[in-house]
Parts: C-alpha cells; structure tokens; sequence
C-alpha cells in the first residue's frame, strides 16, 4: 500500500490509458502520469488482496491505517443492519465515505443511507483499490468529506478464472466457504467483449461470548473501595443477575431461588463477594443490579452476543462492452445480490429492578418467612437470566439491483488528445427484516403485575377490570411455563424497504494549450441523482397495519421520502514548469462542484492543490478544499418509530456519587428537577426515534501537506509523508438516549437544546427520549500519514540467478487529534477520542513478502499502538489505563501447482494473541452501545484458510 507515485503505475494495465501511457486515478478525472497527483492516494492491488485469503474485501481494506473501526460482521451484532460491511475513512462515519466501483457510484445497501456494502463486490473480482483522502468532495460530490475508495475491477476479462476457498478458526468454528466464477471472451477481433461473474458464500456457523475464554470467563472492570485511592482493574467479575436461578435478597440475606420455588443459598465464585467496597444487603433492593462474584452459578456477560454475525452472500456480475472506433467504445454491466444475515442477543435479563407484587400468589411462605414474615409493600425484587426463552435474533434479507450503460472515447481537439466518458446507471436495493423470539416487554411487565383471582389462583391486575386481555400472570421466581413463554415472546411478520437511486453522469477531459510543464488540461462534467426510499416497517409495530400489536410495546410508521440533485463541476491541471533547475516538477489543480438540492438547496465544493519537485528525488505537494455533505433520506424523514431501551437516570442516587464524567452543574440541575425515584438504577423507557426535516449541510474544510522521496540511490524505494487536517462543521449527528439524558443535566442550566427531547413525568421520573437527528457536533481530525515501499531482486544481493525478489510495503498513521464537539456553544462538551478505544494514535501495517518462479509467501504485521477504555479515565486516578502495543502477525503462502492451478492458505492472527484485559478491551475494544462487540481487537482469534485457483 503506497503512494501512487510507487504503486499505482504498476498496475498501470487495469486503468484507462491514452496514447501517451497516462493513467486515470482516482485523485483526479484528467489522465496523467499516476506520479502527478497533488493529493495523497493509497492503492491497494489485487497480489496484496489475495495474500489476505479473504472474500471479504472490507477485512483487507479495513486494515489501512487511514481507515476506523466500522461495521463488518464482528461488530454489526448490535449495532443494526447485521451483515453489512461498510468503510468509514478517518473516523468521521460511513456517511461520509464515498465508495465507488470503477470511478461510478454504488446504490446503497440500507434504505435511507448512503452506506455501500462492499461485501457485495468480492476480493477475487477487484484489481486494486484506490484511496483518496483529500479534496475528494469537490471531485466526487456528497458523502465524500473525509475521502473515496474507488474499487477497480477486472473488465475486458478473456479466459477463465475459478476460486474455491475454505476458512474456519482453529477452535473448530466459524466455518465459511465461497466460490467464485469469472469468464470472459473477446470477439471480432478484440474489440468487443462479454463477461460474467458469480460469486457464493456461507458462514452458517454461530460464534458467540460463551465460544471464547476471553469473553466467557468474566470481565474485567475498574474498581475503587473508596475516593481516597485510585481505581485498580477486578478481573474476572460476573454479575449476580446473569444466573438461570432467580436471585432475592430476604432479611438481608442473598438467596437463590430452585426450580420449585424453594429457597437456597447461593452458589458464588472461590471469592465470594467480590465487590471492592462492601454492598449492605439489609433493606437494599439496588444490591441485586450491583452485586458482584467471580463464578459459581453465574453466567458469562457477553453470553449471547455474537462474536461474529452468520451470513450467505450471492452475487453476479456481467457485462458487455464494444469498441465502435477509438471515438466511442459501449458498455453495459448488470450486478445483482443478495445477502442473508442474522444477529442475536442475549434472552431477557432482569437486573434487580423488576419486582413481584406483595399480594402475589407466587411469593411462598417459606419467602415471606426469610423477609421476617412480611414482604416489604413495594414487592419483592429479583434478578435472572431467563434462558429458557429462546434467544431472540433479528433476521436481515437484501436484494441489491444495479444496471449501467454509457460510452467512453477520445478524440483530438485544440491539437490535443481528449477524452470523454458517460453513464446512466439504475440501482434498487430491497430490505426485508423481522424479530424473532423477540419479547414483548408490554406483556411482560402486565404478567408481572400479579395478583389472587376471585378463586385464588394467579391472575394478571388488569385482568380484574379487562378480563378478556389475554394477559398470563408470570412468575418470574422460576422457569417460565410455555404459556408464559408463548405470551410475552412473539415473530413478527417481515417489513419491507426499498431505495431507488437514478444517476446520469458524463464528463469530458483533454489539453487545452501547452505551457513549459506541458499542457494545460481541464475536466468539464455534469451529474445527476434522484434517490427515492419506501421505509417500511414491521407491521405488528405499524398502527395503521391490521396486524399492528399495541401489547409488544413497539411502534413504527413508514415513509416514502425522496430527494435528487443536479451538479455541474470542473478540474483544472495546470503545469507550470518541468526539467528546469530547481523546477524538476511545478504545477497547481483546482476544481470545483456547485450542486443544487431538492432538499437542502444550493452547495458549492472545491479544493486547489500543487506540486513542486526541486529535483526528481523529492516532490512537495499540498491540497486545501471545501466539502459539503447534504442530509440524507434517513437523517430527513425518518418516521417517528418507538422503542424500548434499558436507560440510566444521572439523577438517581448513585449516579450522583459516583457518575465519572458528571459536571460541577449536575447536582443543582438534578436537584431543581428533583425526581421522586432516585434508588432505582436501571430503567426501561421509550425510546422515539424521528427525523429532522430542518436539517442543513454539513461543511468542512480540508488541507494536507506532503512530501514523496525517490532516491535515485535506492531506486527501488519510494516513501510518502503526508499531514492531513479535517474541520467539519454543523456536523449531522443523533446521539445516544444516554448521552442526551446526561448532557441534559450537565451543562450550566436545564435550558439547553437537549432537555426538551428528555420527557419527564409530573414527578421528575423519566419517561421517554427523543432521538433526533441535528446539525450540532463538529469534528476535528488530524495526523499524519507515512507510507513507504521497497523491493529489490535478490540476485542483486549476490544470492544468485533466480533467488527471487523481496518486497516491504509499510502504511502507518500517526493521530495527532481526534476531536469531536457535541456542542460547539459549549466548551465541557469537547471531548478527544485520539488513544481511545478505536482511535489508536498510531495504527499500521507492514506486508513483507518474498516472491520466486510459482511461489511466495507473506508476512502481514497489523499494529495498534496503546489505547484506553473512555476519555474520562486518566493516570492520576486509575491503575493500569493504557492497553499494551498489540501485533498481530499474518501469514499467508501461495504454490503454482501447475501453470492453471495455484494452491494458497494462511494463518491470521497466526500467533493466537488474546484481546488485552483492560475493561472494554476484552471484548474486542468497543462501547456498551454497540453491543460490546469486536472492535479494534481480535475476538475470534486465529483463523485458518485454503484456497484453490484455477485459471486459464
């Protein structure tokens, strides 16, 4: 992965050329030299691609440095639209990512987004990947703030190529298998060809928390006996309500609850109670959501989540192209998808909040005698894991559509060589989604509310005055029977999204006159888009279905909402000076975007970029542009949808003591709404969901600087520099229910802009969030970028004719500042995230490879530099903060069984490293609020793959 000064031109074959060799990069429309671009440009070509032995393109693009953590199918599990893999460059979200696929945009794989999937364009089928992290917007409009990744495809394929590949980790799981077929013939004598495509894979197989020592054998959390000392990291923690067995606390006393209603003591951990400062159980119903031991009869955190989200993905490709004349060569590709996926979560957990009414016939008299013969008048408390439900998933079923034709050519004009490309391209992607075993939390908590019926069996309250209900009364103090199962779970029926998206484009591009560095060139193109989303919903949540369910407590309403936009732009290459003294290279670019939007109303983008060489070993080259990003569908017109969410209020109690990031105005602002619950922790409220139609632009502001050295006394060695500063503004963010709830009360005064989306009751007890979408944050990214690569034959070492060639590719990244400001107006709200899980300050990776006569090998070192769990958590007051460096060594081998055949396998994660044990870490690295998946660390550990290629 290199500049493209080093790399790119190798591959100078799969791009457009004209008649000079200039080559067509993704920096720019104009062709050229791939050593003349202004702006920093990483490539990653198909040998680096293959040595990764996965189908999954995402995982080997993830791996550059200039790329954040985002969603792949170890960390979709929870965090919505389970199976997509997307790119999110620099951090800044997948919304500000423009993937392309052969310069020519992509339809969305989730209605209301502008997020690609690019698992949809299997690693077999690419020939290299471009990306651009500079100046891009004003090249390639919208969603390209933070930069582009241009996947280039084989096309004009003649012959046949044939993958089969196995993979699995050597725990004996994670099973996946794909194939790939490409074929291709050329006719009348070369100037047309037709080709298709057709790519399968599985990976049926569950890999959940329970699977790994790592995620099953407790968690590690950072504890403190009191103030006075700083907080040291307890290991191996398991909380008292993850036990099948229901757990009550009666006269001060912890007890279990059996099957059949008796009580015993519990079976803890060797270190019983393991909390740092001692939990008081007399009288203190809260101690079942903190009680804390290290085993026994308690299950693992992270049981249900999956470490890995099963999958099947079909897709296919074919196209067609046909050279007229050099004035006019024709295209058409079509490309259809499909993927299956599923995520899962854990069964219903009650952490110590929910309770069984006093007067319910299922507290026994051997309880009532624990209690010293009366329970309290609030009920009794409990806390379980009720894994005897089955476990609820959520499964995802996508349809992707894309046809584009167009014509491309050159001819002459102002005596220079010109060229001209345009397309029209129609894509469709259809979402299907349903719950399964989902429960109904309505249900839940009106079977809960028991009481003795006229006969004094177990009946529901409000059964009493609405006997015809359906309500079943729970007991929830041990196993639930069938019928209470079947009462409060529920599948529902499929709700179906569809996006439409319509683009025309065309541009032109040639020399204009000559000047001392040579001719002036200019891009002249025009675009359009029309984007139209039907967001359906599940019917039982759609009040206006007649399958709507008013008793799961869920509900949501479709939409159709749409937008187009009509653009013109521009680029300028203008090179000023070459082959002179000091001028070996001297040259300035421009272009520029104006847009019009339906939606947002009028945007203009553009960048100025220049190059300065003083000698061909060294060249300078900087970029400085303007990007804007206009709202999307989803961030539009999201319908208001309402869902439940186990929340925290900052308010309580114990939040009020020991809330790290609370601020000096929490306590007054808590005390002015002064709620009338503040011992309960845990509580589950509504969570409202809507859009925000009065949503602007975002805008940002771009610069990088770089220096790129080619040494004529190592030849072979190029590397490249480059300081890059990103500043967006008006940024379009929905923050967490969480979030909104603390910075409610943490700034100066309750008369801020989030108060009004917290609903409270009459007496100051949360009830419900709003979670809209507003153009507040702002982001501040910058760092550097350091590529570097070199090969040299090691014949030239002296080891003799044929001793091969050895090769080093390094890409490394060093984050300067990661800033992220939830309110501008406010200065507490500014928080940096530069070495904080996710964002390592330094992250890279270095391939080394050795290539002779039909085999190689290759070493891949992947690096993440330490990190910590929150930007709250600082040396002064904690013990053990930082994560160690982490390697992870990669290692792949390929074997030319005959001049058709190729055998290749690998080893990821070859040496097996665990994820750190530092709190969060052990996990994989990421927050609570996306589930606790994989992030930034391996959670799966190694793995192994075989592949058979065969081609002719």
């Amino acid at each position: 992965m290199a500049d493209p000064a080093e790399t790119t031109a190798n591959d100078s074959a799969a791009a457009p050329v004209d008649s000079s060799g200039d080559i067509v990069v993704t920096g720019s429309r104009i062709r050229r030299s791939a050593a003349d671009s202004p702006s920093p440009l990483t490539v990653l070509d198909s040998g680096q691609i293959r040595a990764a032995g996965t189908q999954q393109i995402a995982d080997v693009v993830n791996q550059l440095p200039s790329l954040a953590v985002t969603q792949t199918n170890q960390t979709s599990n929870l965090a919505g639209n389970a199976g997509i893999n997307a790119l999110d460059l620099r951090g800044m979200g997948t919304q500000r990512t423009l993937v392309l696929v052969d310069g020519r945009r992509q339809v969305p794989a989730i209605p209301g987004t502008s997020a690609v999937d690019v698992s949809n364009i299997p690693s077999s089928l690419v020939e290299r990947v471009e990306i651009i992290t500079g100046g891009a917007s004003a090249l390639y409009g919208a969603d390209a703030v933070a930069g582009v990744a241009n996947f280039i495809l084989k096309k004009d394929f003649q012959g046949v190529e044939a993958n089969a590949r196995y993979s699995a980790s050597t725990r004996g799981d994670l099973d996946t298998y794909s194939y790939d077929l490409l074929a291709g013939t050329n006719f009348h004598e070369g100037r047309g060809n037709i080709s298709a495509y057709a790519f399968f894979e599985n990976q049926p197989g569950l890999v959940s928390g329970s699977d790994r020592p790592w995620t099953a054998d407790g968690y590690p959390i950072y504890v403190r006996p009191n103030s006075r000392v700083p907080y040291t990291i307890s290991d191996h923690n398991r909380n008292i309500n993850t036990a099948d067995a229901a757990q009550v606390i009666l006269g001060g006393r912890l007890y279990a609850v059996n099957a059949n209603g008796s009580l015993r003591d519990p079976i803890l951990g060797p270190g019983g109670f393991i909390n740092a400062a001692p939990v008081n159980l007399n009288g203190n119903a809260d101690a079942l959501g903190t009680l804390l031991t290290d085993g026994g009869e308690y299950n693992g955190r992270y049981d249900g989540w999956l470490l890995s989200v099963p999958s099947e993905r079909i897709s296919t490709r074919a196209s067609a192209s046909y050279e007229v004349s050099d004035a006019l060569k024709l295209f058409a590709i079509g490309t259809f998808a499909r993927t299956r996926s599923t995520s899962a979560s854990l069964q219903m957990t009650s952490f110590g909040s929910d309770v069984v009414p006093a007067d319910s016939p299922f507290i026994t008299q051997q309880m009532i005698d624990a209690a010293g013969g009366a329970i309290p008048e609030g009920g009794l408390y409990f806390a379980r894991r009720f894994m005897e439900l089955p476990q609820p998933s959520t499964e995802y079923d996508r349809r992707l559509f894309q046809g584009t034709v167009g014509g491309e050519g050159n001819f002459t004009l102002f005596s220079h060589p010109w060229n001209y490309s345009a397309y029209y391209s129609y894509g469709r992607t259809e979402q299907r989604i349903r719950d399964v075993n989902a429960t109904a939390y309505d249900r839940w908590y009106l079977g809960l509310d028991s009481t003795r019926g006229a006969d004094g069996t177990a009946v529901c309250r409000s059964t009493l005055t609405d006997p015809g209900n359906g309500c079943v009364a729970m007991n929830p103090l041990v196993p639930l029977t069938q019928s209470m199962i079947d009462y409060i779970t529920y599948t529902s029926h499929w709700s179906k999204s569809t996006l439409t998206q319509q683009v025309a484009s065309a541009y032109v591009s040639g020399g204009l006159f000559d000047l001392p560095g040579g001719a002036v060139q200019m891009v002249l193109g025009a675009e359009y888009r029309h984007e139209e989303n039907d967001i359906g919903t599940i019917p039982e949540y759609d009040p206006t279905s007649s399958l709507y369910d008013p008793t799961i407590g869920t509900s949501a309403t479709p939409l159709v909402g749409k937008y187009s936009v009509k653009e013109v732009f521009g680029e300028l290459h203008v090179p000023l000076l070459s082959d002179r003294p000091f001028f070996d290279l001297l040259s300035i670019d421009g272009a520029a975007r104006l847009s019009d939007y339906s939606t947002a109303g009028s945007t203009t983008t553009y960048k100025l970029g220049g190059e300065w060489a003083p000698i061909a070993d060294i060249r300078f080259r900087a970029t400085y542009g303007r990007a804007v990003r206009a709202p999307n569908i989803g961030e539009l017109y999201t319908a208001s949808s309402t869902s439940g969410l186990w929340i925290t209020d900052p308010c309580n109690a114990y939040n009020l003591a020991n809330r790290v990031d609370r601020s000096e105005y929490t306590a007054a602002n808590c005390a002015a709404i002064a709620p009338s619950d503040t011992s309960t922790y845990w509580v589950y409220r509504d969570i409202i969901a809507q859009g925000n139609l009065d949503l602007k632009p975002e805008t940002a502001k771009t610069l990088t600087l770089g220096v790129v050295l080619k040494p004529r006394f190592l030849p072979r060695l190029s590397v490249a520099v480059d300081y890059y500063n990103i500043d967006l503004r008006n940024a379009i963010d929905a923050f967490p229910a969480q979030t909104l709830i603390n910075k409610c009360v943490d700034q100066a005064s309750l008369d801020n802009i989030f108060c009004p989306l917290i609903g409270r009751d009459a007496d100051g007890n949360l009830q419900s969030v709003i979670t809209q979408k507003l153009n507040l944050a702002k982001y501040l990214t910058r760092g550097v970028d350091i590529s570097a690569t070199y090969n040299v034959p090691l014949e030239q070492l002296g080891l003799g004719a044929g001793a091969g060639t050895l090769s080093v590719d390094a890409n490394y990244s060093r984050l300067i500042k990661r800033e992220y400001t939830l309110d501008p107006e406010d200065p507490a709200t500014i928080t940096e995230y530069a070495g904080v899980f996710g964002t390592p300050k330094w992250k890279g990776v270095v391939r080394t490879t050795y290539a002779n006569e039909g085999y190689g090998l290759t070493w891949t070192l992947r690096h993440y530099s330490p990190m910590r769990a929150s930007t709250t958590i600082t040396a002064e007051q904690y013990q053990d903060v930082w994560t160690p460096d982490v390697f992870y060594n990669d290692i792949s081998g390929y074997v030319s069984l005959t001049p058709q055949i190729e055998l290749s396998g690998g080893l990821t994660n070859a040496f097996d490293r665990k994820p750190p044990r530092i709190p969060g870490a052990e996990a994989g690295g990421a927050n609570f609020e996306l589930g606790y998946s994989a992030g930034v660390y391996d959670v799966i550990g190694r793995t192994f793959f075989l592949a058979l290629r065969f081609h002719r």
